[in-house]
């Protein structure tokens, strides 16, 4: 696209661009990297503004609108995702690429595997644009999914291989615990040393057990954790993604119960 005229790009577009490159946290692109990226669009910098955000935007819609031409997004875009930025960090680059191409895809466009922005299917609603974009990080991150589970299993979701997705997200929660209290073990072994048994006093306490209330609460919790080991890690460890049928659905509700584990442990004060 780069090497033909293209006509300046709507604002929503450019700044939903501009809010998924610079946002603040990662994988947002840093005000250093930016300015690189501005560079062979023709512009020496960004303009003054609260934020990076704002900046950037007004940096490269006002060139567009000023020089008539869109073509200063596109460049922006294709250096910005050039894979040789993300050599160290391929991950990276594939999450950016996920949140550009679930915003793109509403407009007829797509950065392919090379970093460039390229035509592509028009989607009509947020869901089709899910579907049409096939990152399932996208909707993952959508629906409030923790960051703890993204770090275990991002190469999983990228290749969109929901059997191997699952049981990555699984073993995030015994890993998590294991690093935290610096035990050995798993499944029920791990969970009585941890969590406790009638007697042996836990090492971690999702409440502060005080009432039969709380406690009973505990207690619910760890023999959730025994459910989820017993229900989607240990079935996935036995058999092969072959004749496995994962449902999407079925995913995105098994993901958000990881999630919701997490958050409990985020709670109870277990280091991530």
């Amino acid at each position: 696209m780069a090497g033909r005229p293209t006509p300046v790009f709507d604002l929503q577009l450019t700044e939903a661009v501009c809010n998924i490159l610079a946002a603040t946290d990662y994988p947002g692109l840093t005000v250093s990297e930016i300015v690189s990226a501005l560079r062979p669009a023709k512009l020496d910098g960004l303009d003054d503004g609260p934020n990076k955000r704002t900046r950037l935007l007004t940096t490269v819609h006002n060139a567009q609108v000023k020089r008539g031409s869109g073509n200063t997004l596109v460049a922006f875009i294709n250096a910005a995702m050039n894979p040789t930025r993300y050599v160290q960090d391929h991950t990276r680059f594939e999450a950016l690429r996920g949140e550009l191409n679930a915003m793109l895809v509403l407009y007829g466009f797509r950065v392919n595997e090379q970093g460039n922005l390229a035509r592509g299917a028009v989607a009509a609603t947020l869901s089709e644009a899910a579907q049409l974009s096939g990152e399932l990080l996208t909707e993952l991150r959508r629906r409030g999914c923790h960051d703890a589970l993204l770090l275990y299993c991002s190469e999983e979701l990228i290749r969109q291989s929901l059997f191997h997705a699952i049981s990555e997200a699984a073993k995030s929660i015994p890993d998590r615990i294991r690093r935290h209290t610096r035990l050995a073990g798993d499944g029920a072994a791990l969970y009585d040393q941890v969590f406790g048994t009638n007697n042996v006093a836990p090492l971690v306490a999702i409440t502060s057990l005080t009432n039969d209330s709380q406690i009973s609460e505990h207690r619910g919790f760890k023999n959730l954790l025994l459910g989820i080991h017993g229900h989607y890690r240990n079935p996935r460890a036995h058999q092969t993604r072959l004749g496995s049928a994962e449902q999407r659905q079925d995913f995105f509700d098994a993901f958000a119960l990881f999630s919701y584990i997490h958050r409990r442990l985020d709670h109870a004060g277990v280091q991530a």
